[in-house]
């Protein structure tokens, strides 16, 4: 989460406390801090502000137990970092008052009405990671590039959705949750709307990296209507929600049909797009699904045509249905066997995995 290119140095340097056999790190990019606790053996007091960069690169090259060691000077103190064999000295030149503090008055019992839930560190990973792919790159529709945390309609239950506008996950959790409404961007409420809260893309990454090592460890989560605040043993993270409004996804969900079923294997999407990529690199072929062919392909502009086998159904004979295959392989991270249906050619397609609470919905291509 540290901004190496910024234009307030303090930025791209972490703050350092020790007091009492705790090691307290500090980082923010003013829009999420994190605040780790750190068991270490320690005497006297000291709080530094040191380069993220140098500390980073220190660490990655040391072997065995850091000490770290404040030197008081004159003109400038310095920090040491020794692993017993290297040693390295840099110059303090931050005073610790000028670290920004964004969050620090944010607290779970100062947040009127916020809702709390907990999870593992495994619920948090799958709620987060699922969906991951599906967060918007596109920087003018800002609002799409992160997770929406919300609520199930008419169960109370966490849901997390992503959308890039071509594809969308919606990831289910049996955890109760509430949120606030927040306002519009022009200050009116968006009682349409489902209640919830954006996090930012960068926020997400920190967060299924956390949650990877967090195991069964359960993390605790508390939601305003801008800020969404984690704890955990030893752990603070603040992240502070993109302020828009998501799009209702509800209205653009397809029910469920079974006019269009194919079965599709992650490894001979995989093996499409690998000789596909060889042939023809950098593309966003499209993939012909014919279930009652029983079989997929590809018409390159090359002239090169590939075809795999297919299982699925049609109600109507020689119905076809074209998807991505580029979008359709990312799959393969998620599971080794999935199932797309739609209501037929051109309609968005409903994608399950053995996941109940996990869905995906496709947006088709031109023929």
């Amino acid at each position: 989460m540290i901004e190496r290119w910024n234009t307030i140095p303090a930025l791209g340097c972490v703050r350092i406390r020790f007091n009492g056999d705790q090691l307290t790190l500090d980082a923010t990019d003013l829009k999420m801090t994190l605040m780790l606790d750190l068991e270490a053996q320690t005497s006297g007091r000291a709080d530094l502000v040191v380069s993220h960069r140098a500390l980073a690169g220190f660490l990655r090259a040391a072997r065995g137990p850091v000490t770290i060691t404040h030197l008081r000077g004159e003109e400038h103190d310095r920090v040491r970092l020794s692993d017993g064999e290297i040693q390295v000295t840099l110059q303090l030149s931050i005073p610790p008052e000028d670290f920004p503090q964004p969050f620090t008055d944010l607290d779970p019992d100062g947040m009127p009405g916020a809702g709390a839930f907990t999870l593992s560190g495994a619920q948090a990973l799958r709620l987060f990671d699922l969906g991951r792919s599906c967060v918007s790159r596109e920087e003018t529709r800002y609002y799409l590039n992160g997770t929406f945390l919300t609520t199930k309609p008419d169960a109370g239950t966490l849901r997390a959705v992503t959308t890039d506008g071509h594809r969308m996950a919606i990831i289910d959790c049996d955890e109760l949750a509430r949120f606030i409404e927040g306002p519009r961007i022009d200050g009116s409420k968006a009682t349409d709307r489902p209640d919830g809260i954006i996090v930012p893309v960068r926020a997400v990454d920190l967060l299924i990296a956390i949650a990877r090592k967090a195991g069964n460890t359960p993390l605790s989560f508390a939601a305003d209507a801008r800020h969404l605040l984690v704890t955990a043993p030893g752990l603070r993270l603040v992240i502070q929600g993109i302020d828009g409004t998501y799009p209702d996804y509800t209205r653009v969900t397809p029910p469920t049909s079974d006019a269009f079923t194919a079965h599709l294997s992650a490894s001979a999407l995989s093996r499409l797009r690998t000789i596909a990529s060889a042939t023809c690199y950098g593309r966003s072929l499209p993939l012909r699904l014919d279930p009652g062919a029983g079989r997929m392909s590809l018409s390159m502009p090359d002239g090169v045509d590939l075809s795999i086998a297919l299982q699925g159904h049609t109600t109507k004979d020689g119905q076809t249905a074209t998807y991505s295959l580029a979008l359709l392989s990312e799959f393969a991270r998620i599971a080794p066997a999935f199932t797309l249906s739609s209501a037929g050619r051109g309609e968005p397609a409903r994608i399950v995995t053995e996941d109940p609470d996990a869905l995906w919905v496709l947006m088709p291509m031109r023929d």
